[in-house]
């Protein structure tokens, strides 16, 4: 079936209707997520890396989040189990091999054609967007992100299921595409053979993207950074798109028009390479994925799932230009 990248309530309504959902190669995944403390990253190494089954079966905040009320026919997908802590990412991707079990236990096939929605924050996009693109990470193309999210279908009046949704194990298989779709932190500081410059200095070749609100960006909101190691907020030569400018006030997304025409007005340059980059990696999944949808390429955008923060810890001197931070 083809659907586009951006698919509205009604649109799914009607895939309901037909009862085409979980029954036609169309599988609708609900992303809710509960923002929780960071886990020990050590521990979770030793107790709970890669174990799907004791992860899945343990009570979580953001699975509550699901079963309070979600879309008919959605299985939920935990961000907290689809990813990993590491020493520097809190939301760290698996090898393909690992989480190809976590999709298969969740019941997803490879055909399928996956809807992906959310609660909450940024019209329900924020960590839809997110796993999205952690699917398409490893393979997985034929994918629709529900504009305006859960709020946008209650908001309509549509119907809403707290049925526990289980399915039978998939055949979903996953590709290693990271290359594709995430940038790595080794990448970022690579030089080639003969250039002065790392790829992260290129910037006037590459869209580098900062996807934060404009405060952290320019320093006069807190960021989490340690003022002591780091002299500014930026790194220098990033241009500003916050993901939440990329809303109407009623949490859907702006007309392909209009994010075009802000894109560009930010700084954004048509043919040249996309990185996109934030706090955690979400909102520049976000970003990310709507760059791909209004300005499709033959090369996608690229994700940092890094920080500023780990940048910090790794390499500070990059982070300069801008205001000081906030004191703590």
């Amino acid at each position: 079936m083809s659907l586009k990248k951006i698919i509205d309530v009604g649109s799914v309504n009607s895939l309901l209707k037909k009862g085409i959902i979980n029954k036609e190669g169309v599988r609708l995944i609900d992303c809710s997520f509960a923002v929780a403390p960071r886990p020990d990253w050590k521990e979770f190494e030793q107790e709970g890396y890669g174990e799907f089954k004791t992860l899945m079966a343990a009570p979580s905040p953001s699975r509550r989040l699901y079963q309070a009320g979600h879309i008919p026919e959605a299985v939920h997908v935990d961000l907290d189990i689809a990813t990993y802590p590491s020493r520097y990412q809190r939301f760290q991707q698996y090898r393909a091999d690992l989480f190809e079990k976590y999709a298969q236990m969740v019941g997803l096939n490879s055909k399928e054609h996956f809807i992906f929605y959310g609660k909450g924050a940024f019209g329900g996009m924020l960590f839809a967007s997110k796993v999205a693109w952690i699917f398409k990470s490893y393979g997985h193309e034929n994918i629709s992100l529900i504009d305006g999210g859960f709020d946008s279908w209650k908001r309509n009046g549509l119907e809403v299921s707290t049925e526990d949704v289980k399915l039978p194990t998939g055949n979903w298989k996953a590709e290693d595409e990271f290359k594709k779709y995430v940038i790595t932190f080794q990448e970022l500081e690579a030089k080639k053979d003969g250039e002065e410059n790392q790829f992260i200095e290129k910037t006037s070749e590459v869209n580098f993207l900062d996807s934060r609100i404009r405060g952290q960006f320019e320093g006069t909101q807190e960021t989490g950074l340690d003022p002591h190691l780091v002299n500014g907020s930026r790194i220098k030569g990033f241009k500003n798109l916050p993901s939440a400018e990329l809303l109407t006030k009623e949490g859907t997304l702006k007309s392909d028009d209009d994010i075009r025409s802000w894109m560009n007005k930010n700084g954004y340059v048509d043919d040249q390479p996309v990185i996109t980059s934030c706090n955690a990696g979400i909102q520049a999944a976000l970003l990310a994925y709507v760059i791909d949808a209004v300005k499709p390429s033959p090369v996608p955008p690229r994700v940092y799932n890094g920080s500023l923060k780990e940048m910090e810890l790794r390499s500070p001197k990059k982070i300069s230009e801008g205001p000081q931070h906030l004191p703590h």
